[in-house]
């Protein structure tokens, strides 16, 4: 004969059960817009019927029924679309601070975005060819060498001016680079924290990998979403709750351990991102960190040291200005002869070759490189600042304007080599000028595009992993109106059974009533 109160129990199970189940619903309406928030749910088992343990089998029938069990309360989670939308969302933020870069180079050119514009170089250009022009009408008075004197100073300060706006770019991205590796370290060390107290959670079923303090988890999943933005990262679920997690194929969180990031600069601001552990440098094929290391260190086809990469970053274009600036001081310490009273002709050195006058030198006050004349300090020659605008005329006594003619034919028209450490080219200097903003736009344009398609699929990834672990109203609705249902059934099977036993207890064996 089955138990008496066993109906009782089968009852209280599933009003027990679909009160959880209501309680969960709850919570997820309320938790609807809550970041990193997933969908919860009450996992049950029918309770099996037991009998004692007798040395003839016999039937369970009777012992069937004995309600619900509730198992524990899971996330609604796939671990494979997490990987998905992790690994996009790494290629995306990697060409969107790739693109935040060249845009900072962009405006800092000035004409970046108009090459029409007269406010950089190309405005420089004219400004330099128009005062040659009006020199060549009195190639014998102070006042239109002067004029050619102010355009070469702009020109230099032109210059000047460019490549410490690169400079304070590069200092901006590394300050940024510091930042990012920062809060890389802050993520791992919280990952690693939250590791263990996961592990050591007293709610979590011994044993049991799927019943986990799940707004834990959510904090914990909303970490490494974050991570997956820096660099490229593996997950791996252990059986006790926790995680590792590899970053850039180096295990940088294993358990309640995390390893951290530190950042090296040089003096050519060149930087290096190392495990502070092994001190190698950290391999990374996605994310904002790696961005940040190959354009700013980028040189393009100039790269001279294992530090530097291949990618056209600030280097490069600091290089292009350099390669500008070494050509125009050898078009314009070529161009002005000095002139000898006694021939009335050029002068010329022992070799009998035209000696020239020096208008273009590196500057005193800055690092001249070696001797090297480059965009940072180039200026004009300590010999033409004291001697005044004349030291540019040829010859007071004669109007001789064909050096002036050539120089300003040679700065427009002629074609000339600009040499850097890897790579050359032929053309103009303003042609020289537009290639190299026009060089700028199209890698510009390129990761821009490149993102924006690695951001549409890492969204699509995103939707799909909301669709199962986001919480729908909908959804939850419907579930609760049926667990409302299922609790309402409950309870007036309850009032059955108690009517039941009313009439077992009260009623039975009274003829008669």
């Amino acid at each position: 004969m089955r138990p008496t109160f066993m109906g009782f129990e089968t009852a209280k199970s599933a009003i027990f059960t679909n009160q959880k189940s209501l309680d969960i619903v709850g919570n997820n309406l309320a938790n609807i817009n809550t970041a990193g928030y997933t969908r919860q749910r009450v996992e049950r088992s029918a309770i099996s019927p037991g009998s004692y343990s007798s040395r003839v089998s016999s039937s369970r029938v009777g012992l069937a029924g004995q309600g619900v069990e509730t198992l524990g309360v899971s996330q609604l989670r796939d671990a494979f679309l997490d990987k998905c939308f992790r690994d996009e969302y790494a290629k995306a933020s990697y060409h969107s601070q790739a693109a935040n870069i060249l845009s900072s180079i962009q405006s800092t050119l000035t004409d970046g975005n108009d090459i029409t514009s007269f406010s950089g170089i190309q405005g420089a250009i004219e400004q330099l060819y128009s005062s040659l022009n009006q020199y060549i009408n009195e190639p014998i008075l102070d006042s239109g060498a002067n004029i050619v004197m102010s355009a070469f100073k702009n020109i230099c300060q032109v210059l000047n001016q460019l490549d410490e706006k690169l400079n304070v770019v590069a200092n901006q991205q590394i300050e940024d680079l510091k930042s990012s590796v920062a809060r890389v370290n802050e993520i791992t060390a919280a990952i690693a924290h939250l590791n263990e107290t996961i592990s050591k959670d007293a709610t979590s079923l011994s044993g049991n990998e799927h019943f986990r303090p799940n707004e834990l988890l959510d904090e914990r999943n909303l970490l490494l979403d974050e991570l997956a933005s820096y660099g490229d990262i593996k997950v791996t679920q252990q059986s006790d709750g926790t995680v590792n997690v590899d970053f850039g194929n180096h295990r940088v969180v294993s358990g309640n351990k995390a390893d951290t990031l530190s950042v090296g600069v040089t003096s050519d601001n060149l930087v290096s991102v190392h495990w502070r552990t092994s001190g190698e440098n950290v391999m990374l094929t996605g994310g904002s960190i790696l961005a940040d290391l190959h354009f700013i260190n980028g040189r393009g086809s100039n790269v001279q040291s294992r530090d530097e990469s291949t990618m056209q970053g600030i280097p490069y274009y600091r290089d292009r200005l350099d390669s500008f600036a070494h050509a125009l001081a050898t078009l314009a310490n070529s161009s002005v002869p000095e002139y000898d009273p006694v021939t009335d002709e050029p002068r010329l050195d022992a070799n009998g070759k035209i000696v020239y006058k020096t208008l273009l030198a590196p500057s005193p006050n800055g690092n001249p490189a070696g001797g090297q004349i480059t965009a940072g300090n180039i200026s004009l020659s300590l010999e033409w600042t004291q001697n005044g605008p004349g030291y540019f005329i040829y010859n007071r006594n004669e109007a001789v304007e064909d050096y002036a003619q050539k120089l300003a034919s040679t700065l427009v028209d002629t074609r000339f080599t600009f040499q850097s450490y890897g790579e050359s080219f032929t053309g103009t200097f303003a042609e020289y000028n537009v290639e190299m903003l026009a060089r700028l736009g199209a890698d510009l344009k390129f990761h821009e595009g490149r993102h924006e398609a690695a951001a549409t699929v890492a969204d699509d990834f995103l939707e799909r992993r909301d669709q199962i672990a986001g919480v729908s109203q909908d959804e939850e609705t419907a579930d609760m109106i049926r667990y409302q249902k299922s609790y309402e059934a409950a309870a007036r099977l309850m009032t059955v059974l108690d009517d039941i036993l009313d009439v077992l207890i009260n009623r039975m064996g009274r003829v008669g009533l």
